[in-house]
């Protein structure tokens, strides 16, 4: 079977893949949801006909495993360490067995996990006889006051607790016995492995929403291929390869460990959720396309309400995701490296903006009819800078603004009940919205009018930076 024919079986059609990927496949949002990774990197073509095949099916049984978990109610973090332990069992993949060596031969380990209810995290780096380095983050971060512990330090740990232990070699594949003759049958290191052989490695992890609604994150690793003994890259690093918490998301990265650390990739995508009210694809593919250069690695992520999001800027990515509504899908990699594509990009972020600036009018709204005006100018920039016209006249600046509407409208009575209604949305530029529509006082003599804002996005949210507002003529005087 050719490889193309293989890669067909393992994705579904482009225009479907697009929809699944941003989870718009079904109404339903998901109770829980799930996606792991197994390492960014090669294109399906490039690992060839049998490597394709053992990642495609290791991929699959880990998240078979993950899937029925959650589906019969498991903790987030739990399936999270499960699933990682299957992954680092399997050979095929760069953590646990199969782990790639140092320049002197030996597999150094890494992992970490993170509980998004918590914030409670645990990671290990540089471990040398621990079966399943998942689980023996998750004891640093139950068992002891500390996150990271490293080297000697974390062998000990790990025996102390009595976490499963195995000889050096047990990590050593045949693979790996390979490179060791090749490390021995040369003067100097040998620092450049062929395509091929880093074709068939990956670091793992995955990410979890259960159906208790808390989120989970965990990743583990070998490393890269002849790293300098006691080189630490980000998969232990909580906020770089590794973060979680409810309300925002939990990530997993997978590529150049340095540029995640340098970037801190993981905690970045949960802080522009946060801080820039960032919908989580849209700060996934910041992060992956305009902060990492090309060719650096991959992440997956899932947010509070379910919706996964997969994505490498690498020629491919291993990894697969699967929800509450049947979704479930595994690939070797991602159209566009599963970023939308510019049209859609930019049609989801007019949608976005417009939703939340009609969500902040509705509320204004709502505040003027609790007769609440000083929450109904919360929307307003607060500066001098501010201009509102009004039946003619033209007030500058916030507290004047402010002062205006108290003189106005002094008591609930005069103020009514206040409705926004027609709204059409013209983008003056990525950060600006020019917003028209039509506003409707009901009172003892009703009122009603157009109005014309203008928004800038600011650092604490959309603000009205310009308002003008006109009355409809009153029949009576015509």
């Amino acid at each position: 079977m050719k490889i193309r024919v293989l890669y067909l079986l393992l994705a579904v059609a482009p225009a479907f893949q697009a929809h699944l990927l941003r989870g718009e496949e079904t109404n339903m949002q998901p109770t829980w949801a799930i996606a792991i990774h197994g390492g960014a990197g090669s294109s399906p073509e490039q690992l060839g006909e049998e490597s394709s095949r053992l990642r495609s099916a290791g991929l699959t049984k880990a998240l078979q495993a993950g899937r029925d978990q959650l589906a019969q109610g498991a903790t987030a973090i739990d399936t999270v360490e499960s699933v990682i332990r299957i992954l680092e069992d399997d050979p095929v993949f760069n953590a646990g067995r199969g782990a790639v060596l140092t320049e002197d031969g030996k597999a150094e380990l890494d992992a970490s996990i993170m509980d998004g209810n918590t914030l409670g995290c645990g990671a290990v780096a540089g471990v040398t006889k621990t079966k399943n380095p998942i689980s023996l983050a998750r004891l640093v971060m139950t068992q002891t006051k500390h996150v990271l512990l490293v080297g000697p330090g974390a062998d000990e740990f790990s025996e102390d607790q009595q976490v499963p232990q195995v000889d050096p070699s047990y990590f050593l594949t045949d693979q790996s016995h390979n490179r060791v003759a090749d490390l021995a049958s040369h003067a100097a290191p040998l620092r450049n492995l062929s395509q091929e052989d880093e074709a068939h490695l990956g670091t793992v992890g995955c990410v979890v929403l259960d159906s208790h609604g808390n989120l989970a994150a965990g990743t583990s690793t070998g490393g890269t291929t002849n790293k300098l003994p006691g080189r630490v890259g980000d998969s232990p690093i909580v906020g770089a390869g590794t973060y979680a918490a409810n309300g925002l998301c939990a990530v997993s990265g997978t590529g150049v460990g340095e540029e995640y650390i340098r970037n801190a990739v993981a905690y970045d995508i949960a802080a522009q959720m946060k801080y820039a009210d960032r919908n989580l694809e849209s700060a996934v593919t910041d992060v992956m396309f305009q902060k990492l250069d090309s060719e650096i690695g991959g992440v997956i992520a899932v947010s509070q309400n379910g919706e996964i999001v997969l994505q490498h800027n690498t020629p491919g990515m291993s990894c697969g995701a699967a929800d509450s509504t049947g979704r479930f899908e595994i690939h070797l990699k991602l159209e566009n490296g599963g970023a939308p594509n510019e049209q859609d990009a930019t049609e989801s972020a007019q949608h976005l903006d417009e939703a939340e600036i009609q969500t902040l009018l509705q509320q204004q709204a709502n505040d003027w009819n609790a007769g609440d005006i000083e929450s109904f100018m919360k929307v307003y920039w607060k500066s001098d800078q501010l201009t509102f016209s009004s039946s003619g006249d033209i007030t500058r600046g916030y507290e004047a603004t402010l002062k205006r509407y108290q003189s106005r409208y002094p008591t609930a009575e005069a103020m009514g009940t206040l409705t926004f209604e027609d709204f059409e949305f013209f983008r003056l530029g990525e950060d600006a919205m020019q917003v028209l529509g039509v506003w409707k006082l009901e009172r003892q003599e009703p009122l009603g009018g157009r109005f014309t804002l203008v928004l800038r996005r600011l650092p604490e949210g959309w603000r009205i930076v310009h308002d003008h507002t006109s009355s409809f003529p009153d029949p009576a005087k015509q």
